[in-house]
């Protein structure tokens, strides 16, 4: 129905696909470990089976800002660093992470980081929450345990387990119905007239018609496609020309909302 508008794109789109299940379990993590260490320029830890050493450990970290239930980062690690102390405590040191974070693209100067352990396409707590602030440096120190940061705490590991499908990184763009986009058409493949912040163009073998997917805090549903729109990749509709040129190609994990 659209014109093919990556043809203009002076450079190739590469993408990967991550599809696993976000069963965030409560249950027994495989692994021990913690948050030690938040600066400005990393977050570190570490994670790992006193059952098998041998078993390195995948770690996934989310970063949040206060009054916000959902991730404004998503970050990943192998706990396969060697530590002194570690070595000391746990008499096997290869057992550290260490990931860079650049703050300074994020809003706001406070933040909350949860580290889940990865296994066998489940998630396990690791450890308690973090708070961080921009400027501090040094020690983690575990978050406050108010009532309402337990029932936060609850709502992640329980939420996406029962309600979303993580379906990976995809690539996405954005599009108007403009004659440039859309070839002028007001009407999506699916009949329906496209809304900002509802309506998105997807590949119909991966996202048939009518799904609904969450992409950072908004809830989209397939409603169109794309002589572009191919595989991994989606096109958000915008209610202006100059709004979908400035979403421009940006790598974004895609939740199926179920």
């Amino acid at each position: 129905m659209r014109k093919d508008r990556f043809k203009q794109c002076m450079f190739a789109i590469t993408f990967f696909t991550m599809v696993v299940a976000t069963t965030f379990s409560s249950s027994a993590a495989p692994a021990k470990g913690k948050i030690t260490k938040v600066d400005s320029t990393s977050i570190s830890g570490w994670a790992w089976n006193p059952d098998d050493t041998n078993d390195v450990q995948q770690v996934e970290l989310h970063i949040f800002q206060p009054g916000k239930s959902e991730p404004i980062q998503y970050l990943h690690a192998k706990a396969d660093v060697y530590r002194e102390d570690l070595a000391i405590d746990l008499k096997d040191g290869w057992h550290g992470f260490s990931v860079k974070v650049d703050w300074s693209k994020f809003s706001g100067n406070d933040f909350k980081i949860k580290a889940y352990t990865v296994k066998d396409e489940k998630f396990y707590i690791l450890g308690d929450p973090v708070d961080y602030s921009k400027g501090a440096s040094g020690t983690a120190k575990p978050a406050p345990k108010t009532a309402d940061a337990l029932t936060e705490a609850a709502v992640q590991v329980s939420s996406p387990a029962s309600k979303e499908k993580a379906l990976g990184i995809f690539t996405t763009s954005g599009y108007c119905n403009c004659e440039k986009c859309s070839g002028g058409n007001r009407l999506t493949y699916s009949g329906a007239v496209p809304q900002s912040n509802h309506t998105i163009a997807a590949d119909l073998s991966i996202l048939p018609l009518g799904s609904k997917v969450r992409i950072g805090s908004i809830i989209y549903t397939v409603e169109d496609i794309g002589s572009a729109v191919k595989g991994n990749i989606i096109d958000i509709y915008y209610d202006s020309h100059e709004k979908a040129l400035s979403h421009g190609l940006a790598k974004q994990e895609v939740f199926l909302v179920q």
